[in-house]
């Protein structure tokens, strides 16, 4: 297996490239990888994340070059007849009831020159390979697919597609696991959950995973069958005893949510890391008050929140702007019946307040990080209260009305420094023009940015190839689409995407664009 290869992909991982095309040989490949790196795994691993054609391999604090020659010795043992020792009967298989009542179905068969009954007869034939997961929480794609059913997606995405929708795009098959906008084929429907996020443990939160096998069965008309319930029904399976209320929403402005340091390791289930967006301002917010870094905060998006206080405390607030009357990068005392107002600040975009021990929050996979797109709990609406998560020991003499961050520390928002950036696995698909033009520009920042990616407008890049194999994306990723328009992945960004990667912001400097407003410019720099 010559053509196997792994590069670097940052500074803490290495991208393992397998195959050439996304077929069952790559999947039996894959399979073989992930059988023989599990056995023998380098040291400082901490997650393997599968693709069609690539694996990303993730470590701790970068990655040394005894753990490159650990993974390419791998690489170079993994020969043709282990690969071939993985058949298709492997895997876990699951059967999946579909009631074919989907909209596309028409729009399939009349691309594939068949019967409607026809399509679903070649849908239910084969069993399918779990390539990998990816798009949202537990999303599956599917090899094996009658190539006859092979259908574009749509050329406009639908805006909200529900869950349980079984799907096809392009070559694959699929069911989406959360309502989300999407633009694949829809054959019909399923009561099958593949996301439960309340779920106490990986097996029950995830149905399938990737080398798993899938045969779809037709469900008969008023036929009863066991399946998974609705999960925003699913009781919780930690429920947590009462908080003492402590805010109280008076409206939500442009956004607010629990935050903390996120839940990264999951991405081979189609979780992205999440957490804040800009770590270090809500670390300083926690730190003020003598909290755990992992402290649940409350994030802000530019401005127009108003919160109540229930009683009297304390409150640390860092980032973006504070409320009317307090200094920014600040800890203050509260009183019941105070009302904090939050006009925009003179720069940057998230704003933390934090409060002693941390505000509580329902964990999912060791986080309360919302991420709503994910379907990861959702932001705080007016009449919601936010409790305090425990006690604290936390206080100053009566004689001190606050504590701030050193000056040197909460600075340089208005005019970041040049960012930088690590070359990225496509790198090789940028010409020299490109990439000298990439790091000559100032490029600005669009008003098209959320916690899923910032697009940022300059010149027009062009990769050799619009379109790769989508393989795993790792927040910072500056992706090239077919506009030639940088987007840059933010920590509630896809796992996995199929973009031309130029290059990795370095994860330190990834939060000092998080706070660049529409309209703002930047520019990089290579590290080194």
């Amino acid at each position: 297996m010559s053509d196997l290869t792994a590069i670097s992909y940052g500074p803490d991982s290495l991208l393992c490239r397998y195959a050439a095309h996304a077929d069952e040989a790559a999947f039996q490949r894959g399979c073989a990888l992930v059988a023989a790196i599990q056995r023998q795994p380098p040291a400082g691993l901490r997650e393997i994340v599968p693709a069609f054609t690539t694996l990303r391999l993730d470590f701790g604090t970068g990655v040394s070059e005894t753990q490159r020659e650990s993974v390419a010795g791998l690489l170079q043992s993994l020969g043709v007849r282990e690969a071939s020792a993985i058949e298709a009967g492997e895997g876990r298989l699951s059967e999946i009831p579909v009631r074919y009542d989907g909209v596309d179905l028409a729009r399939v068969a009349e691309h594939a020159g068949l019967s409607h009954e026809e399509v679903i007869v070649r849908h239910l034939a084969p069993v399918y390979h779990v390539h990998c997961l990816g798009f949202a929480p537990g999303f599956p794609y599917l090899g094996g697919l009658d190539p006859r059913l092979t259908t574009p997606r749509l050329a406009s995405p639908r805006p909200r597609v529900p869950a349980g929708s079984v799907a096809i795009g392009g070559e694959h098959a699929g069911i989406y696991s959360i309502p989300s906008p999407g633009g694949w084929n829809l054959l019909g429907t399923t009561e099958a959950n593949l996301f439960k996020p309340r779920a106490a443990s990986l097996d029950e939160m995830f149905l399938l995973r990737a080398g798993d096998r899938v045969r779809f069965v037709r469900q008969n008309e008023g036929g009863t069958r066991e399946t998974a319930s609705d999960p925003a029904a699913e009781p919780s399976s930690a429920k947590q005893p009462a908080k003492a209320g402590l805010l109280r929403v008076l409206a939500s402005g442009l956004g607010i949510a629990l935050q903390d340091l996120g839940r990264p390791g999951f991405a081979r289930f189609g979780v992205p890391p999440g957490g804040a967006m800009d770590p270090p301002a809500a670390l300083w917010a926690n730190r003020l008050l003598e909290n755990a870094p992992s402290a649940a905060v409350l994030e802000l998006c530019l401005q127009g929140q108003r919160l109540e206080v229930l009683q009297d405390g304390w409150l640390a607030v860092t980032g973006s702007a504070a409320p009317r009357g307090q200094s920014a990068n600040h800890a203050f005392r509260v009183r019941v019946g105070d009302v904090l107002e939050f006009a925009p600040g003179p720069a940057g975009v998230w704003t933390y307040l934090a409060t002693p021990g941390g505000f509580a929050g329902e964990p999912m996979l060791g986080s309360v990080s919302v991420n709503a797109r994910a379907g990861i709990g959702r932001g705080l609406a007016p009449g919601d209260v936010v409790a305090l998560a425990g006690v604290s020991g936390f206080g100053l003499p009566a004689a001190i009305a606050g504590r701030s961050i050193p000056w040197g520390e909460a600075g340089g928002l208005a005019k970041p420094a040049a960012l930088r950036v690590w070359p990225g696995p496509q790198w090789a698909m940028f010409g020299e023009a490109d990439r000298d033009g990439f790091f000559g520009t100032e490029w600005t920042v669009t008003s098209q940015c959320d916690r899923v990616g910032y697009r940022l407008s300059g010149p027009v890049l062009s990769p050799e190839s619009a379109q790769i194999i989508s393989e795993p994306v790792l927040p910072g990723s500056i992706q090239v689409p077919a506009n030639g328009q940088p987007i840059v992945t933010m920590p509630d960004g896809p796992t996995l995407g199929g973009y031309p990667k130029l290059g990795l912001v370095e994860l330190a400097d990834l939060s000092r664009l998080a706070q660049c407003r529409a309209g703002q410019r930047v520019r990089f720099v290579p590290v080194g």
